[in-house]
């Protein structure tokens, strides 16, 4: 394969410019010897003359002018990559790509997304808001930066750092036989029917888990994919629900749905930061990375103006 040597092509274009190697010499202050050294051997790369000497004019041959307007855009080519790697080097341009789970992303991620931005106006921002099983696809497949979660799959090569915690409750209808009750045992709670998510979220995982703990089997009523839908499903009467506390401010301000006070609830769960340990996080993504870590292990409903706990090591 054929190389172009872009010392010799860009002696060439300051050549081909002023059409003389007296002038092309002077401005690059290299000896006329020199230059006309840089030129054959160009020629001798492309096997082509690049010039004719016509009684004391030099001339551009037919292949000397293509490669002069090839030379113009490859210099230009050039120029804009490195125009590119320098923004690319600062935080204040370029693309983030974030996942979340569907909770986390949907009230949590977005805030700090804002926030963010107004730190970073230019950045050009992507999120994806998926269940857990293809928000793992997509980190495993690198088409992600990094995503928020809270059930990491033990086999993941990943970074993770916990930056919210995940307040677990139950709910239930106002009517409902529990409601109001203060501090129910968990057998009676083992008599209801539940509303579950997905196979692979990281809320139903936590709800088998407190079942298989406690010695109960888990009633099932039906299975439910996101967060609304459960929580209209609550409210028609379908059966109670775990869910993310977070969620739910808009129900417990009407008293749509209330939360039940039952032994061993609510279950205390964090999301995390997660990315490829092998990735080479962007400036864009670094300054993001140490944004949501700057924000970790916030007080319980994610306030993120309150106090902080103390900070856990992230390293």
């Amino acid at each position: 394969m054929r190389t172009v040597n872009l010392h010799q092509l860009a002696t060439f274009q300051i050549v081909a410019k002023h059409c003389s190697f007296v002038r092309a010499a002077e401005e690059l202050h290299f000896s006329q010897p020199a230059v006309s050294a840089q030129v054959h051997q160009l020629e001798q790369s492309l096997g082509v003359k690049l010039f004719d000497k016509i009684g004391r004019k030099t001339h551009l041959t037919q292949a000397g002018e293509e490669l002069y307007l090839y030379s113009q855009k490859i210099f230009s080519l050039i120029e804009e990559t490195l125009d590119t790697m320098n923004a690319l080097a600062s935080p204040h341009s370029g693309r983030l790509s974030v996942g979340a789970d569907t909770t986390v992303g949907t009230y949590v991620i977005p805030r700090l997304l804002g926030l963010f931005r107004q730190l970073y106006p230019k950045v050009d921002i992507t999120l994806e808001v998926i269940n857990p099983t293809p928000l793992v696809e997509e980190l495993m497949g690198n088409r992600i930066d990094m995503a928020f979660m809270s059930k990491i799959p033990s086999d993941m090569p990943v970074f993770a750092a916990p930056f919210a915690h995940n307040e677990l409750v139950l709910v239930a209808p106002p009517t409902h036989r529990l409601a109001g009750c203060p501090n129910v045992p968990f057998s009676e709670l083992a008599r209801e029917n539940f509303l579950l998510r997905e196979m692979g979220s990281g809320t139903r995982s936590a709800l088998e888990g407190a079942f298989r703990d406690a010695g109960f089997p888990l009633l099932v009523s039906m299975q439910v994919g996101n967060n609304s839908a459960i929580k209209q499903g609550v409210a028609a009467g379908l059966g109670i629900a775990l869910i993310s506390r977070v969620a739910l401010d808009m129900e417990l301000e009407t008293h749509r749905l209330v939360m039940l006070d039952v032994e061993g609830f609510p279950l205390m769960r964090q999301w995390r930061l997660v990315h490829l340990k092998e990735k080479t996080l962007s400036a864009t993504a670094r300054a993001f990375k140490a944004f949501i870590l700057q924000h970790s292990e916030l007080v319980p409903h994610n306030e993120l103006n309150a106090p902080r706990w103390e900070a856990a090591n992230h390293n």
